[in-house]
């Protein structure tokens, strides 16, 4: 995706532009990431394994795995 051309020469609007990017891929890296773990959980890694994979707690994997079920 390029920068809007008016964004291009205006350094606060690309940095806004830059910004909002950036906030999609955090979101789009937080849902793969859960459809990851689910996807390990069912072929029958335990929330530790996870968890050791993730570098988080099994306890963070249990609540991530819980939101995602809502």
């Amino acid at each position: 995706m390029s920068v809007p051309s008016r964004a291009a020469n205006d350094p606060k609007a690309r940095d806004k532009f830059t910004l909002k990017l950036a906030n999609e891929d955090y979101h789009e890296a937080r849902q793969r990431r859960v459809r990851f773990a689910q996807y390990a959980r069912e072929a029958g890694l335990t929330n530790q394994e996870i968890g050791n994979a993730y570098g988080i707690t099994e306890a963070a994997v249990r609540q991530m795995l819980k939101r995602a079920a809502k």
